[in-house]
């Protein structure tokens, strides 16, 4: 019995070592080392509908995991100030994969957006009744997008960020600029 375990832990212990020594796990554990844990970032289009302030937060710093929380402004459809402008909520969770290339991941999250009234996406709605009220409004915005983290510390991402909600799939594109720290 006891022959049988020093013979596992042996076994054991090589993989430990054997994995340590992996060119291609070290450079991935090395561009998450990299990682600061926090970011703060303005976005256009994407989770906010149309312009936002963004706050992220890495849980941890070899998974990737992360959740964002902003807040953001939009015209009642899309980009028509002139009527009034609404305030936007965005949340959601990302998950950083990262690329052979240092400080290059792949982006890949679900978020929600909310407004305290009724938003319509200015590409997609030609006409709302009059009549109709809603005053709680949320919409569902997965991405995928290309992030690079620069040596100062600086984040850029541009992506694929859908819009989906009561009216329907509107394929948006993000593009955000943002601090590390």
């Amino acid at each position: 019995m006891k022959k049988n375990f020093y013979l596992i832990l042996l076994v054991l212990s090589s993989f430990d070592v054997k994995s340590q020594s992996d060119p291609a796990l070290n450079s991935a554990l090395n561009a998450y080392s990299s990682v600061k844990l926090n970011t703060a970032y303005v976005q256009l289009f994407g989770n906010g509908i149309v312009l936002s302030a963004n706050y992220e937060r890495q849980l941890f710093k070899k998974s990737g995991l992360g959740i964002h929380v902003g807040f953001g402004v939009c015209g009642e459809t899309g980009f028509n100030w002139n009527n009034s402008s609404r305030l936007t909520i965005p949340v959601g969770i990302n998950y950083l994969l990262p690329l052979k290339r240092n400080n290059r991941f792949v982006d890949v999250g679900i978020g929600a957006t909310y407004a305290k009234s009724d938003m319509q996406v200015y590409m997609l709605v030609d006409y709302r009744n009059p009549n109709y009220v809603n005053t709680n409004f949320w919409s569902c915005v997965p991405s995928i997008s290309y992030r690079v983290h620069t040596p100062k510390h600086m984040m850029y991402r541009y992506g694929f960020t859908p819009v989906i909600n009561q009216h329907g799939f509107i394929p948006f594109f993000e593009f955000c600029a943002g601090k590390r720290f």
